[in-house]
């Protein structure tokens, strides 16, 4: 695989690896691991939709309501307050197909309000085909259940009875970007959210993710995990700050 799609699947934890083989070996109509193998060696499409598979898109918008709330309610202003500025900069670091990043867009224009403030929101993704319906930002409604009725009034357009596309005036606040987490290009952030992504790595490579996002972070920054994710066991805990236990929202540590 490292070969043929020029990544390292060393990375993942071995029981998801296991169940993502085992849902391509039961799509794709062969035997055994065996069989797979041999193709993956013949078929020169089969390890890129093998990696695909990876990217776990069950998402809704506004996911963990009090989550968004303490976002809305403290962080955002705190950030601010830290750094004397009007402008924020977000990555959604694996936005799947897109919720994410519009809620943090919604969120930020509901904050904000009509103040003088401009933020920009960067979501990336190693799934193309989920960055695409992302790009399309048509949802079902029941991917909308914790949004208010006036949220949705004023940031969607109802395309059909159970579809709904994100208004112009949110998708031109995020751009969407085809990149690995630890391999992604980025300078700096004041706020990263990486939500029920890390639970699918290995302890090494979450420990080389929370440096990353370290070093991106400015000053008076904070990072947003998913619930049933921890820093508990690596080292790069030391690296940042529960200010929300329940939350599981943390602030850059000055080294």
């Amino acid at each position: 695989m490292l070969q043929r799609v020029g990544k390292d699947l060393r990375q993942f934890k071995r029981p998801f690896l296991n169940r993502r083989i085992t849902a391509r070996i039961r799509a794709v109509g062969v035997i055994d691991g065996s069989e797979y193998a041999k193709l993956l060696e013949l078929d020169s499409s089969e390890p890129s939709l093998l990696f695909k598979s990876f990217s776990i898109n069950v998402t809704e918008f506004y996911r963990d309501a009090f989550v968004w709330k303490c976002l809305s309610s403290q962080i955002i202003p705190q950030i601010l307050q830290n750094n004397g500025t009007l402008s924020l900069k977000v990555w959604s670091a694996g936005c799947a197909s897109g919720e994410e990043p519009y809620s943090l867009a919604i969120l930020l224009k509901e904050t904000m309000g009509s103040k003088n403030f401009k933020f920009s929101i960067v979501a990336t993704d190693i799934n193309t085909e989920a960055l695409q319906r992302a790009k399309k930002a048509q949802y079902l409604s029941a991917s909308l259940k914790n949004l208010s009725p006036e949220l949705i009034a004023k940031y969607f357009v109802k395309v059909s009875d159970d579809m709904y596309e994100v208004s112009d005036q949110i998708k031109q606040l995020v751009v969407f970007e085809h990149g690995d987490i630890l391999s992604f290009q980025i300078d700096r952030a004041n706020l990263i959210t990486c939500r029920n992504v890390l639970i699918y790595y290995d302890k090494p490579t979450q420990e080389l993710i929370f440096k990353k996002f370290h070093k991106t972070l400015t000053k008076n920054s904070y990072l947003v995990i998913g619930q049933d994710e921890t820093m508990m066991g690596v080292e790069a805990a030391k690296l940042f700050s529960c200010v929300l236990p329940r939350e599981r929202i943390y602030t850059k540590v000055l080294q």
